[in-house]
């Protein structure tokens, strides 16, 4: 029996291994904890590069995205913890504050809006690293505007993102799904909406 490899099956079943396989990978360089930044951004380098279906291999491409963006990635995810702890210590601080005065609440709402921006811009970020080339200020930068005035695909972004952590923390089953290739899946389906978004500065 002859095996047609440019059968839809045969194709299908390739991507299939080709994202376990970069689940694998992500998982892996995600065990330091402290290299999950440069993690990210590698994983959205292939998952966009697929998305585009521009194909190719799986693992040197990787590993040299995780090398080529590891100082930039590593520096936005120190940064992001140290604005979001700053942020956290924030609102607690004027929600426990004695007397809660207007001013306070005022203030309380400002931190909260800041929070927000936070964790929208936090959706681009590393998604930019793996893309374009600029200075960790400039990546941040961009993260917030895309974030502010792409807000159909911020909200989309976001909604995926709560899904998954919601199930992975109600639903153990689910870790079983992410474990095999769930990470390379939701950064896949996120490439779709961020590739459509980054076409539009790539034009200009």
């Amino acid at each position: 029996m002859k095996i047609n490899l440019d059968s839809p099956v045969i194709a299908f079943l390739t991507t299939v291994a080709d994202f376990m396989i970069l689940n694998i990978l992500f998982i892996i360089c995600c065990a330091p904890v402290i290299t999950i930044g440069p993690a990210v951004s590698a994983l959205y380098t292939i998952t966009m590069r697929e998305a585009r279906h521009e194909g190719g291999y799986i693992f040197k491409p990787f590993f040299r995205a995780f090398k080529n963006n590891f100082s930039r990635s590593f520096l936005l995810s120190i940064l992001y913890c140290l604005a979001g702890a700053v942020l956290v210590f924030g609102v607690k601080f004027w929600q426990r504050k004695p007397g809660f005065s207007t001013s306070d609440q005022v203030m309380l709402v400002i931190t909260g809006v800041f929070a927000v921006i936070w964790i929208l811009s936090l959706l681009y970020v590393f998604a930019l690293t793996a893309r374009f080339d600029n200075t960790v200020l400039q990546t941040g930068k961009n993260a917030v505007i895309l974030a502010v005035f792409n807000l159909k695909e911020t909200i989309l972004l976001a909604l995926i993102s709560a899904v998954v952590i919601i199930l992975m923390i109600f639903a153990k089953s689910v870790w079983i799904f992410m474990m095999v290739g769930g990470f390379s899946a939701c950064a896949y389906v996120k490439s779709l909406l961020l590739i459509k978004v980054f076409r539009q500065y790539e034009s200009e």
